[in-house]
């Protein structure tokens, strides 16, 4: 149903895509962010400080970055580049959709990646499982679904005429052992 070969370049071109988008979420609301700020200082008679808007500026690029992957990927599965290119998440345990709390601890773990000079992100060039220094640290996978499959929520189907669901009565003429309660002496 999923495969994990060949999707190195797929995750780049997800990852490019994913960081267009953070980009233009730091250029709108980030800039209004700015704007709100300025208007705080001329309302109140302050002088912007030229400072305190780059380290406004700077959370608001860390928000983005933090809130956009680990709600994507939380809530959906996989992030809308990686929805694009047809990849999905996973826990590498279950095989399950990460929860909000194991996306979230991934996304940290781009921190990690990106701290050891971009070699977490190039693992998955080196390794056979194609797992990027964040994916083992939170155990998770990056696959690409398969074209010919179709993700169906299973149904449960039992036959009428099936012994599953059968319920085996015994009385008390049937087996003198139990008494009126049903039960074993």
């Amino acid at each position: 149903m999923f495969s994990t070969k060949n999707i190195l370049t797929q995750r780049v071109y997800a990852f490019a895509i994913d960081f267009l988008i953070i980009i233009a979420l730091q250029v709108t609301l980030g800039n209004f962010t700015l704007y709100l700020y300025s208007v705080f200082c001329s309302n109140n008679s302050i002088q912007p400080d030229m400072d305190m808007g780059a380290l406004i500026s700077q959370f608001c690029g860390a928000f983005f970055f933090i809130g956009y992957f680990t709600a994507s990927v939380g809530f959906y599965g996989n992030t809308y580049g990686k929805y694009l290119l047809k990849l999905k998440v996973l826990n590498g345990k279950t095989g399950k959709p990460l929860t909000l709390v194991q996306a979230y601890w991934r996304t940290m773990g781009y921190l990690m990646s990106s701290w050891t000079y971009m070699i977490g992100f190039i693992l998955p060039w080196i390794r056979e499982d194609r797992r990027a220094l964040h994916d083992l640290l939170c155990d998770t996978l990056v696959v690409q679904e398969d074209e010919n499959a179709t993700l169906i929520a299973p149904q449960l189907e039992l036959p009428l005429n099936s012994n599953v669901l059968q319920i085996q009565i015994q009385t008390k003429q049937e087996d003198p052992d139990l008494d009126q309660t049903g039960t074993d002496h």
